[in-house]
Order: structure tokens, then sequence, then C-alpha cells
């Protein structure tokens, strides 16, 4: 879902780059204004997809879980308004390091969740930068384990 997210934001900063050399520095202003505060029409457009999303691939609906619709536009709003910023915040999934034949739990950007370990059984949550490739604003947290035997029983615990 993030991935699909990121695909149509990615495509529609295209769309304004391109036409960016056709605009005036207010024009420019005004579409960036304009760009900030659609948050309430894509947000709920964005949940009612996320929804069927929900429904069709999951098996789960909104019905019986009546929260999850706020939860879902809580999270799309704070996604949104990272994404539309000049240079876009970055939330960074990558909570393991190749390190020589394996695969190593990142430390520096991620801490552990309720168990420690070398390797990382799932992700919990995001680590935060600034901009991709800038100042890490939070740690993310990722559930450790010792070895990759664990990660099923880490997932389904």
């Amino acid at each position: 879902m993030d991935e699909d997210c990121s695909k149509d934001q990615n495509n529609d900063k295209a769309t304004v780059k391109h036409l960016h050399a056709t605009l005036t520095i207010d024009q420019e202003k005004q579409i960036k204004t304009i760009w900030r505060t659609t948050t309430d029409e894509f947000k709920d457009e964005a949940v009612t997809h996320l929804h069927k999303v929900l429904s069709n691939e999951f098996g789960i609906s909104s019905k019986d879980y009546p929260d999850t619709s706020k939860y879902l536009a809580s999270c799309i709003d704070f996604c949104w308004k990272m994404g539309v910023q000049e240079k876009p915040m970055h939330l960074d999934t990558l909570a393991e390091k190749e390190d020589g034949l394996e695969r190593i739990f990142v430390q520096d950007k991620f801490k552990a969740y309720t168990k420690s370990g070398k390797r990382v059984a799932y992700l919990v949550w995001p680590a935060l930068f600034v901009h991709e490739g800038g100042a890490m604003l939070a740690k993310g947290i990722a559930q450790g384990c010792k070895e990759i035997e664990n990660l099923n029983d880490s997932v389904h615990a």
C-alpha cells in the first residue's frame, strides 16, 4: 500500500515539476499552497480505497473495525503532510543490512521492540528522516531475534 501511495505521489510531483517551467513564482506559490491544503479530500478518497484493499486482499471489513477508519485517516494525513514538503520527509523501513554473508539488525537507525537480537523478526515502526539522505528525526523500532529460524515464531507470537 505504501508503495502505491509513493508511486502516485511521485507521479504527481513529476507532473508538477514538468509544468514548473511554465509558471511564474506567484503561480508556483499558489499551487504549493493548494497542494498542501488538499489533505482532507485526498484523505477521504484514500481511506475509501484502503478499506477496499483491506476487504479484498485480507477479508477485513471496516464495519468489523470501526476505529480503523480514524487510524487510517490519521496515518494518511501524517504521510501526506510529510510528502508535500519541498524535500519530502523519509521513512526508512530497512532494519537489516548486509554484513559479509548475513543480514544484521541496524542499531544506528532502529531500536529493539520487546526482544533484541542480531536479526530482525519484523518491523514495528520505520525510522524518520528530515528527507532521504538527511538527518534522522527518530529511530525506528523493530523486533529482534537471534537467528533466522526464529522468524516465524516471532511473527506469530
